[in-house]
């Protein structure tokens, strides 16, 4: 009886580290092959298609993207404004996210109405970029990058949720012993915070580094293009020079210049990931749970 059992948990033991290696190649294989496709001459990619085993390797991709030091200046804007950004986003939403959290704060529950309102409907762009350009006056300014992605309704509610399942006796005893409102949240809540702070603070950073869409709207200023919309341009002046007659004779790295670009993009902020992958799950798990 005991030799069945010890075989069934093999069996299932072995499905599920089969499994798991299975979808770790389905993950990892994509991205080497990107790796040497970057590397790869583009001759060798047109001829004979995306391999592992390239016939001729080639930096003329990343040396298209590097030229000049314009990509090296697009990524000291872009990390600016991330780290700051991200900083920014976590002190507004844990503020927002506690403030309507406790039970005695007056209107909080209007408060969090408020919040919730752009989740379901969206004013447009035409009122968007009216309110950034003509209230706001961001055009070619780096505030034009952090603003608009400050707040996230669905963060506040992430963080308001996590702050209901800590324990209000906690609060209530410093409360008590004459501690502010202030003290409460720095050296109380906070300390406590850390799964739901890493998970928030994965989700800003991320939309920083991944935005492309408001400097295509708000930033003209070459000087001022985040790494991400560069490489948009860049790709797209490739393009357009590739179906170009009078071009024709120009060799351009249309190809291999598409997984340079995405290997130069997701280079630094795939390095944050590992750190707090331990707090995303419980952050977000209980971040979601709690009403």
């Amino acid at each position: 009886m005991k030799s069945n059992t010890i075989n069934k948990l093999s069996v299932m033991d072995f499905l599920i580290y089969g499994s798991l290696i299975l979808f770790s190649l389905l993950t990892i294989v994509p991205f080497i092959l990107a790796v040497v496709v970057s590397f790869s001459s583009e001759q060798s990619v047109v001829m004979n298609g995306y391999q592992f085993f390239p016939d001729a390797f080639s930096l003329s991709a990343y040396k298209v993207i590097f030229m000049d030091g314009i990509v090296l200046k697009a990524y000291s804007i872009t990390i600016f404004v991330t780290v700051v950004g991200t900083i920014f986003s976590l002190v507004i939403s844990t503020l927002l996210g506690y403030s309507i959290s406790i039970p005695k704060v007056r209107y909080r529950n209007v408060i969090a109405l408020i919040i919730f309102i752009p989740m379901i409907f969206g004013a447009g762009l035409v009122p968007w970029y009216l309110n950034m350009t003509k209230v706001l006056d961001l055009r070619n300014s780096l505030l034009a990058y952090i603003i608009p992605l400050a707040i996230s309704p669905f963060n506040i509610f992430l963080l308001r949720n996590y702050y209901k399942s800590i324990p209000t006796a906690l609060s209530e005893s410093a409360e008590i012993d004459g501690a502010g409102p202030w003290y409460v949240f720095l050296k109380i809540i906070t300390p406590l915070s850390g799964p739901i702070l890493a998970t928030i603070g994965l989700f800003a950073s991320l939309a920083y580094w991944n935005d492309y869409t408001t400097p295509l709207w708000l930033i003209d200023d070459h000087s001022l293009f985040s790494v991400q919309f560069l490489l948009y341009r860049i790709s797209s002046m490739i393009q357009y020079m590739s179906m170009n007659t009078n071009m024709a004779t120009v060799e351009l790295p249309s190809e291999t210049l598409v997984f340079a670009m995405f290997l130069v993009a997701i280079g630094p902020i795939i390095l944050v990931y590992p750190y707090v992958q331990k707090y995303f799950v419980k952050g977000i798990m209980i971040g979601s749970v709690k009403g």
